[in-house]
């Protein structure tokens, strides 16, 4: 069956934006970062994560790995024989993601497509994965509602979304202006801000490459949530938390965990 709309990309872009409030475009700072973000999720603990998703997720079905990046998720449940499909925005992640899958020696379906505007069918995924904190860039928390109806759209009966996040209550509490991080090419530099008033986490990337000293700037912003406040855009978009864990090792979710990690499922 296939999981595409009949109708195009563009077509089906164009209907939901008429039905959202703001149909704008938003930056995508991840396409202009390309291998550079790819030098900074190659730090993290992938095989963890997927075991992780694995022991959450039903057995059987289609995955959409929903802001898949650079695939390294979607690489490793794809070599544990599930069945997935990658779909992102930046185009120069994706390609990344196609040389990385002929390097792993697996494939899995890619789509470039925004979020807010799925160009698949109903009801094909038995669950769909937002990892790594990719959920809260849109432009408005309404398009990030929008998102999670096209999620519930495309979601069968009972599937699972693991909505992966940073605990923003972690973060206030623990909030630091500047913090610096090393990677296998570059130091990266950050400063911070953080609007209470919009739950909005502003920051200043300065990577500065080893080799030669270079530096270059990204501006990165993301809005953080509550657990109620995600609850409720979760509820209102027909999906019910069955589950929110601190950490990839089912940790407790308390002040003091890093991530929000929810477990959703599609009602009716």
């Amino acid at each position: 069956m296939p999981i595409i709309n009949s109708v195009s990309l563009r077509e089906v872009s164009g209907m939901r934006r008429k039905k959202s409030e703001k149909g704008r475009r938003y930056v995508n700072i991840f396409n202009e970062l390309g291998v550079d973000w790819e030098a900074i999720v190659d730090a993290r603990d992938s095989d963890k994560e997927v075991d992780f998703i694995e022991d959450v997720i039903p057995r059987k079905g289609m995955i959409l790995d929903l802001c898949c990046g650079t695939g390294r998720h979607s690489i490793a449940l794809s070599q544990r024989r599930r069945n997935v499909v990658g779909l992102d925005l930046s185009r120069s992640l994706l390609m990344i993601a196609k040389s990385r899958m002929k390097d792993a020696g697996t494939a899995f379906e890619s789509i470039r497509a925004d979020m807010r505007f799925l160009p698949l069918r109903d009801r094909v995924f038995s669950s769909v994965l937002s990892m790594f904190t990719s959920f809260g860039y849109l432009p408005s928390e309404s398009e990030d509602a929008l998102s999670l109806l096209e999620i519930n759209r495309c979601l069968g009966r009972e599937g699972r979304f693991v909505l992966d996040l940073g605990n923003r209550d972690h973060m206030v509490r623990g909030f630091r202006e500047r913090d610096w991080a090393e990677y296998d090419p570059f130091y990266m530099l950050e400063k911070r801000s953080f609007d209470l008033k919009t739950s909005t986490l502003s920051s200043q990337w300065t990577l500065i490459r080893k080799n030669s000293s270079q530096a270059r700037s990204i501006q990165h912003t993301v809005r953080l949530f509550t657990f109620i406040r995600a609850e409720q855009l979760l509820n209102e978009a027909g999906l019910c938390i069955n589950d929110v864990y601190g950490g990839y090792e089912k940790q407790d979710f308390t002040l003091e965990a890093s991530r929000m990690i929810v477990i959703a499922q599609k009602l009716g």
